[in-house]
């Protein structure tokens, strides 16, 4: 029997390709990830046809794309290449706001145990959720789309980058605001961005002809201890307002906001003689001032 292959001898790489093909020599990136789940997402294909035995023979496999998250814990500069291909667009003069630019990435898979390597080709980022609950870290999830997948032999001339050394922004670490106020009572903040990506196939390929790129929706949660009438009015009042929120950790810090924000639902429930905590559904919106619906600003060294 061989080696079996374990999650802690798993290293994860990736290099932006260019003109969809991985460098002659690249320099891998690494991600510092908690867990990464990329694979062939396989459609089936089944025969209808009828035979004398009344029993089908198995199951073909069909067209398939990649799909997977992979999950990290915010830390500085450790994933801005990811976050930029989510957004879609440029880091200019540190400041992030949704574009139309495309990037694909090469995600290489080392099993350093069994000396395997997979990589999974055409990849972008899908979906970014950034999760904010109490006493944990800033979390982080990139939902990838790709087109192929298969076992790798890595280029001759390869080189492996080193990995940040930044520890992890973690939630007694940041700072909400909403309309502008300081909201000191929050119990959790959340925001999902969908880039509304779609798999297309093509006749005579298995693997995924390309990635179609869809309309950018930005929404989220918040849950905020019942101090005043102030948040729950805007429930019920439909009330634009907006989000600001900035992780720090040191001297480097992101300030996220969301301009244009209403909550399209809430839910306020009496269960107990504790606290009253409710929850508010969040939906961003464009903002003509900024130009965007959702901005990142970094600052540090």
């Amino acid at each position: 029997m061989g080696k079996l292959a374990n999650g802690s001898a798993v290293q994860a790489y990736y290099v932006e390709e260019v003109v969809g093909e991985i460098p002659d020599t690249p320099a891998w990136k690494p991600i510092r990830f908690v867990s990464e789940g990329l694979t062939p997402n396989i459609n089936q294909i089944d025969t209808a046809e009828m035979n004398q035995t009344r029993q089908r023979p198995p199951s073909r496999g069909g067209t398939y794309s990649v799909a997977g998250d992979i999950a990290v814990e915010l830390s500085f500069r450790s994933f801005d290449d990811l976050i930029q291909a989510a957004m879609q667009g440029d880091w200019t003069a540190n400041v992030l706001k949704i574009g139309k630019v495309e990037r694909t990435f090469a995600i290489l898979e080392r099993h350093t145990d069994i000396g395997v390597d997979y990589v999974y080709r055409g990849c972008r980022v899908s979906t970014m959720a950034i999760s904010s609950p109490l006493n944990a870290p800033v979390g982080i999830t990139f939902g990838m789309m790709g087109t192929k997948a298969a076992k790798f032999t890595v280029p001759v001339g390869s080189t492996y980058l080193p990995a940040t050394a930044t520890d992890i922004m973690i939630t007694t670490n940041l700072a909400l605001t909403e309309g502008g106020v300081s909201v000191a009572y929050a119990t959790e903040w959340s925001v999902s961005l969908d880039n509304g990506m779609e798999a297309l196939f093509a006749l005579g390929s298995r693997e995924a002809f390309d990635i179609s790129n869809g309309v950018a929706k930005v929404t989220g949660s918040m849950s905020a201890y019942l101090v005043d009438p102030v948040l729950w009015d805007k429930v019920l009042n439909e009330t634009a307002t907006s989000h600001t929120i900035q992780f720090t950790e040191g001297a480097d810090s992101y300030t996220l906001e969301l301009p244009k924000v209403r909550y399209t639902q809430g839910q306020k429930q009496v269960s107990g003689p504790g606290a009253i905590i409710p929850q508010y559904t969040v939906s961003a919106g464009y903002d003509d001032a900024l130009a965007t619906t959702m901005m990142i600003t970094r600052t540090g060294v």
